[in-house]
């Protein structure tokens, strides 16, 4: 079986061999749209740049497109475009959470504040529409419009939930789906839409960025409750902190008795947890196995994405994307 840290070696050579003058390409560009004469939006800009992260939405973009059959400067610029959007949404997202860190250094909001991160959100999410406008194809325009509304929406229903205390299994699916899931999904059929493909191919394409981005949430909710601190970036628990229920912790309280879901609850209600607090329920969660439960289902996730792939015939770039959906669940950061 191939551990994580040899998948993950393994994508990244046959993503460097794929795309990677496309994924500089990208890097250039959002280096282009973050520069400013105004101070302020340039030093965030340089700091949030240089966090990195894994490209993922670009890179499925990229690939989709190179398996739709396209080659050309509207795959880099509307990379660019995705990744400007979903680092917008980070942004506000941390000060919704009062998230202290992200990618393992501090977050914007908590080295420059919650109105200057909001504000230079807001002008990445301009940014990113100013660059789309350049797009000619107005399904294109239509793909990322849909998806950027179904985000806004499934984080108010979010904190809704979060707000009334109470979060089902269905409430976390339909979240994840319309908040994680709608924009990886928007980036691949983006690229099918750029090759030009019949309405079937481009269907299997935006169903296996939907399914992909299910089981990467999923994956990535589970990693709370069991990564390595160092390598994923963020506080262990943090989701617990900031009051999330995710799907380890749903599938924990169906499973424990009467009393532990009660203590639980009682926990979740708390202003600030405490660190014995948290693990007391991380432990909690590995004793009913709620992290093994949601990993089935990140699986059961990733192996319906690659089903999707079946309208096309193998190639190179139909198995890069196929690891891509075995790495999204199988990874330790």
């Amino acid at each position: 079986m191939t551990t994580p840290t040899a998948l993950e070696a393994l994508l990244k050579d046959r993503v460097a061999l794929a795309i990677g003058a496309e994924l500089r390409a990208v890097e250039e560009a959002i280096g282009t749209q973050i520069d400013s004469t105004v101070p302020l939006i340039h030093e965030m800009g340089e700091f949030i740049a240089g966090a990195g992260g894994k490209r993922l939405r670009p890179i499925l973009l990229l690939m989709a497109a190179r398996l739709a059959g396209y080659r050309g400067p509207r795959a880099v610029r509307m990379g660019c475009v995705v990744e400007l959007l979903h680092t917008a949404t980070l942004i506000h997202d941390d000060v919704v959470d009062q998230a202290p860190l992200r990618r393992g250094r501090p977050s914007a909001n908590a080295r420059w504040g919650d109105d200057a991160s909001v504000l230079v959100g807001d002008h990445l999410y301009s940014k990113s529409f100013a660059l789309m406008v350049q797009e000619s194809d107005r399904r294109v325009l239509e793909t990322l419009a849909g998806a950027t509304v179904s985000m806004t929406e499934a984080e108010v229903f979010q904190l809704e939930r979060k707000r009334g205390g109470t979060t089902s299994e269905a409430d976390y699916v339909r979240i994840i789906t319309q908040k994680t899931a709608s924009f990886m999904s928007a980036c691949c059929r983006i690229g099918g839409l750029l090759g030009g493909l019949d309405a079937e191919r481009v269907d299997g394409l935006t169903r296996y960025g939907l399914d992909i981005g299910i089981a990467f949430q999923i994956s990535d909710d589970s990693l709370d409750f069991v990564a390595d601190q160092a390598r994923l970036g963020k506080a262990i628990g943090a989701d617990l902190r900031e009051g999330k229920r995710t799907l380890p912790l749903i599938a924990t309280l169906e499973r424990a008795d009467r009393a532990e879901r009660e203590h639980v609850q009682r926990l979740l209600k708390s202003r600030a947890l405490h660190s014995a607090e948290i693990e007391e329920i991380r432990r909690l969660v590995l004793r009913y196995e709620g992290v093994a439960y949601a990993l089935e289902r990140a699986h059961a996730y990733a192996q319906t994405a690659k089903e999707a792939l079946s309208a096309f015939p193998e190639s190179e770039d139909r198995e890069t994307l196929a690891l891509i959906a075995d790495f999204v669940v199988d990874r330790d950061c």
